[in-house]
């Protein structure tokens, strides 16, 4: 399926021009809504999410040339959460961010990015939590440092949860529900009002 999915997307990338915003990410983007997609970003928005990605897969299909026939104002990023869960090394999950966000840069010279850092897992958001906000912190300095774009920091207090279930998750704890897709969008709606971007 994840294979499919690949393909699909390739397809896609290459066969659309007409975009000002790319969604790059794992099933969490993948499975967006539609209709919270264009609420958060607009119309014009291409969601390449691909489910099971892990940040190393990501990396590979950058470089997919049928990507560089797209001209994007904008790229979010959502990635993490699967090289977590299958315990790579987070010195490796960081180093990877890194240079898919070097990545995203050459592809599309440096458009705005988006980016989510490894949302809280698991039952009370205890899976791996202290790597995770470790990697988190060191990709929002890289940023920083890069410019142009913005971490989305309020996804961190509206996806932790003290409860073993929590109502922004699925029975899984990793998905979101449609309360959490709402919740992400008005994260990232607020990012961007801070940032004074479209």
């Amino acid at each position: 399926i994840a294979y499919r999915r690949a393909q699909q997307v390739g397809d896609m990338a290459g066969k659309t021009q007409d975009v000002d915003v790319v969604l790059l990410g794992d099933s969490l983007t993948q499975l967006w809504p539609d209709a919270s997609v264009q609420d958060t970003f607009g119309p014009r928005t291409l969601n390449l999410g691909v489910g099971s990605d892990r940040t190393q897969n990501v990396l590979w299909r950058l470089q997919d040339e049928r990507y560089g026939r797209l001209s994007p104002r904008t790229v979010f990023l959502m990635i993490g959460t699967n090289s977590l869960g299958s315990g790579d090394k987070t010195c490796a999950i960081r180093e990877a961010i890194g240079q898919i966000v070097e990545r995203i840069d050459a592809v599309w010279r440096k458009p705005f990015r988006v980016v989510v850092g490894i949302l809280p897992r698991g039952k009370k958001s205890l899976f791996r939590d202290a790597e995770r906000l470790s990697v988190n912190g060191e990709v929002k300095a890289l940023l920083l440092k890069r410019g142009h774009a913005v971490m989305v920091d309020e996804a961190e207090a509206a996806f932790r949860c003290e409860d073993d279930q929590c109502p922004t998750f699925t029975a899984d704890m990793v998905h979101l529900s449609p309360q959490g897709y709402a919740a992400l969008g008005t994260a990232i709606r607020g990012a961007l009002s801070a940032a004074k971007q479209p």
